[in-house]
């Protein structure tokens, strides 16, 4: 069971499959990257805070399981991440914000605390990915800043907009789904163009919030073709823009700490 939290919290990654529905080619309209962009960032900017439990299940050549999940999570500085087994057994807990992070192995009685980085997200959740990634994926929201080339046309394919995003090992690549304006797939590649990840979101529903209503994922699946791994996270409940969540991470006087730096 301890495996799991290896496979399941590598989700944030955010995270992206279509809307259901067919993904045939087809001739889209010519749209500038700004006002796709502008469009997506509409949505990010509509949700504030997610509390949400779901159930979590992996599939690997070692080995499968599943499990239970909540999520909070707090624009723009706060995700508690909470994993659970069979029968209600704790696992883990994990609380990460902008500056630092509490990260409690709850079989191993042990609390990891250190600052908020790249390098030590990646440490805990197995996969390196900043911070805003990680608020980003579990909200279903992502936000685009604005470019020189925003004033030409999106590229388009598989019947989405795609933006693309380079970076020193590589390119990230945003799939748009043009009814809604909602990113359906995330990929990353590496320099040599081989997928790294592929992360989908699908199932969307539609949520009322303060400011209007926001098309929300309702299942996340993320996939690692070098290592045959796929996590999915579906959404049993959610509750958008609450207000006084609860982000506090508790560990026992006898947990051992560790610090890192």
């Amino acid at each position: 069971m301890r495996n799991i939290v290896k496979y399941i919290l590598v989700l944030p990654i955010i995270v992206i499959i279509a809307c259901s529905g067919s993904r045939e080619d087809a001739e889209l309209d010519k749209i500038p990257i700004k006002e796709i962009k502008q469009k997506v960032n509409e949505q990010f900017n509509k949700i504030e805070s997610l509390e949400a439990y779901g159930t979590i299940a992996f599939d690997s050549p070692e080995m499968s399981n599943t499990g239970y999940m909540e999520i909070r999570l707090k624009k723009p500085d706060s995700v508690l991440v909470k994993i659970e087994g069979p029968f209600g057994i704790d696992i883990a807990n994990a609380l990460i914000t902008r500056k630092d992070f509490i990260y409690y192995n709850v079989q191993d009685n042990k609390v990891i605390m250190g600052p908020t980085s790249d390098i030590n997200i990646g440490a805990i959740l197995k996969i390196k990915v900043s911070f805003d990634e990680l608020l980003n994926s579990f909200s279903g929201a992502f936000y685009f800043e604005n470019e020189e080339q925003d004033s030409i046309d999106a590229a388009s394919e598989n019947s989405s907009y795609v933006l693309q995003v380079n970076k020193d090992f590589g390119k990230k690549k945003y799939f748009i789904e043009p009814a809604t304006y909602v990113v359906n797939t995330y990929s990353v590649y590496d320099n040599k163009n081989k997928k790294l990840l592929e992360v989908n979101y699908t199932n969307f529903g539609i949520e009322s919030v303060t400011s209007g209503t926001v098309n929300f994922p309702n299942q996340i699946t993320i996939n690692k073709p070098d290592t045959k791994q796929t996590v999915w996270l579906i959404y049993d409940g959610k509750e958008l823009n609450k207000k006084n969540l609860n982000l506090k991470i508790k560990y026992p006087k006898s947990a051992k700490i560790i610090r890192w730096d």
